[in-house]
């Protein structure tokens, strides 16, 4: 098992990673149901009601679970478990194609991933209770995620951020987490900045079965669930 199977492994003991696909596609689904283009709504508005609804009930979701502290940096989800960071960012294009310099926080934890040396606590209150034990030799993980608006069925990819900006691939592993790669409805646009100027940063995710994602595609790594569309954000 390699380094991102450790991490899902551990995430999924821990009950994160269940708990928060559940919350990301009822939150796709019910952003779909509530979906009306005839009163105004758009592909923007519907990325920006994801996201807010998964930054605020993700917190409820997690707010007195063991072994898991949740916050919101850059306007976005954070979950902190056994020395492992996750957050949630949205996919326009394959999943290749998705930058991390969007911002500070975005691009942070590529770059910790890159570095060969042990990785320094950047916050002591993320570790209360083993803050002596070892940190994970990559403990950032991000989601990728997408849906389509007409359906709520989602897209969740899971991997390890790597730096990439000399080229090169923008993870060390990632996985096909859930659902299509491809569908028939609409792609979201990139949303960044303030709650003012929305952007959809997180979002589904089930039972994993782990796999390398083979250069070129992400198909039958892990379970189907409908259709959706891939973006980079």
């Amino acid at each position: 098992m390699g380094l991102l199977g450790d991490a899902v492994a551990v995430l999924n003991e821990r009950g994160v990673l269940d708990r928060l696909g559940r919350l990301i596609q009822q939150v796709y689904r019910r952003a779909a149901d509530r979906h009306e283009p005839e009163l105004g709504d758009d592909a923007m508005s519907f990325g920006t009601t994801v996201w807010r609804n998964l930054v605020h009930l993700g917190q409820a979701e997690f707010a007195g679970v063991d072994g898991v502290r949740v916050r919101v940096e850059d306007n976005s989800l954070e979950i902190l478990s056994a020395g492992y960071v996750v957050r949630l960012y949205s996919l326009q294009g394959g999943v290749e194609s998705i930058r991390w310099e969007g911002s500070e926080a975005r691009l942070g934890g590529a770059v910790e991933n890159s570095r060969d040396r042990q990785l320094a606590f950047d916050d002591e209150g993320q570790f209360p209770e083993v803050f002596a034990g070892v940190v994970p030799p990559k403990r950032h993980i991000r989601i990728a995620h997408t849906g389509d608006i007409v359906t709520g069925e989602a897209v969740a990819y899971v991997g390890l951020p790597r730096d990439n900006r000399d080229g090169g691939s923008p993870w060390f592993e990632v996985l096909l987490w859930f659902g299509e790669p491809t569908t028939s409805g609409q792609a979201l646009p990139v949303v960044d900045g303030p709650v003012p100027q929305p952007r959809h940063d997180e979002f589904p995710i089930p039972e994993l079965e782990l796999r390398t994602l083979p250069v070129g595609g992400a198909r039958d790594l892990a379970p189907r669930s409908g259709r959706s569309a891939g973006r980079s954000a």
